[in-house]
This record gives C-alpha cells, structure tokens and sequence, in this order.
C-alpha cells in the first residue's frame, strides 16, 4: 500500500477550506432557522386574526349557523395543526444549527493546531537556521586566528 506524504502547510490549507465550508453550512442552517421561526410567527398571527374575527362576529349579536360555527372550529384546528408541525420544524432545524457549530468547532479547533504547528515548524526552522549561521562564523574566526597564529610563528 502506497503510502501519501503531506506537507503541514497543505493540511494547515485543507482544514481551513474545511473550515471555511462549515461555517458556509451554518449559516444557511441559521437562515433556515430564521425561515421556519417566520414562518411559525406568520401562522400565530392568521390563527389569533381568526380567532378575534370570530370573537368579533360572536360579539355583535349575529347569530351563527352550525355550519359556519363547524368551518370557524375546523379552520382553528387546521391553523393549529399547521403551527404545531411549524414549531417541529423550527426546532428541527435549531437542533441541526446546534449540530454544525459543534463541527465549526471543531473544525476551527483543527485549524489552531496546524496553525501552532506551523508556527513551531518556522521557529524551529529559523532557531536551525540562526545556529548554522552561527557555526558558519565561528569557523571562520576560528580559521582566522588559526591563520594568524601560525603567520606569526
């Protein structure tokens, strides 16, 4: 099995990608959210107008057949039903919102550490390099007293 080798950087670069594709999801999981809570708040305010139409008929003294009195009672029921299957969906939808800022998290999380990793790589790597440089110097002071001891022999 062949084994794929993956530079830090080109990690580091996926799981912002990754991260970047979470946060997308979320926020359309939020606008979703926002949707489904209009929507519930819309179907509230048809069903409380109802309601205050047929209060208003009952209070001005018309007298109601049974008919319309039925289609009053199965238009609230309907109303109900729908507000009712509206709130699932509103709190389906912040349940899955919930869900997709804990991979956001989580993701972000996975983009710190390659973050720091990277950081530590480039100290680590200046920290060799500044010390080779260092090494470079001292051999040439050192050639170069060796040179002047033995010119002064």
């Amino acid at each position: 099995m062949k084994k794929f080798k993956f530079t830090l950087h080109t990690v580091h670069k996926v799981r912002e990608i990754k991260s970047e594709r979470e946060r997308l999801t979320l926020s359309e999981l939020q606008q979703e959210v926002e949707k489904a809570a209009s929507r519930v708040a819309h179907i509230e305010e048809m069903r409380n107008k109802a309601v205050e139409n047929y209060l208003q008929k009952l209070s001005s003294g018309k007298q109601l057949n049974a008919m319309e009195m039925e289609l009053n009672a199965n238009h609230f029921a309907s109303l109900n039903t729908l507000q009712k299957e509206a709130e699932k969906t509103a709190e389906q939808k912040r349940l899955e919102c919930l869900e997709q800022m804990e991979k956001v998290r989580t993701a972000d999380v996975q983009v710190k550490i390659t973050d720091k990793l990277r950081d530590d790589q480039q100290k680590r790597h200046q920290f060799e390099a500044d010390r080779e440089e260092q090494n470079n110097i001292d051999e040439l002071v050192s050639t170069k007293f060796a040179r002047l001891v033995q010119g002064t022999k």
